[in-house]
């Protein structure tokens, strides 16, 4: 009983819900951004720059709470550093408009899934 009530309290807690939340939304960001190599409609734009955007306003709030929670120490500062770095390299890669950077976009794509899924696993609560 007791460790049913932990995965509850693990799956209620607002950081673990705002990770994952996050996390579903880089990975269909990641997606609708491979479909959009195909055919370039403008809901497919739409919906994969809001999925950025709210990724990224995500991922500057767990940044907050992970600061304001654990406060500062030079790993955390420099792993959230390192993860804001890849969504910036990212971006600029996808806006130099090369036809070379799909292929470097799909890898940092698949980066930023891996950032996600990390992000995840250290704001479940033990």
């Amino acid at each position: 009983m007791k460790a049913i009530l932990e995965l509850l309290n693990a799956f209620t807690n607002f950081t673990t819900v705002l990770a994952s939340i996050g996390m579903i939304l880089a990975t269909s960001s990641f997606i609708s951004g491979l479909q959009m190599v195909k055919g370039k409609g403008r809901v497919e734009r739409k919906i994969h720059r809001g999925n950025g955007f709210i990724a990224f306003g995500i991922f500057g709030i767990l940044a907050i709470s992970s600061f304001a929670t654990y406060g500062l120490s030079l790993w955390s500062v420099g792993g959230w550093i390192t993860g804001a770095l890849v969504i910036a390299c990212k971006l600029l890669i996808v806006h130099s408009r090369s036809r070379r950077a799909f292929k470097y976009v799909s890898w940092l794509g698949a980066t930023l899934i891996t950032m996600w899924l990390y992000l995840v696993y250290i704001h479940i609560p033990l």
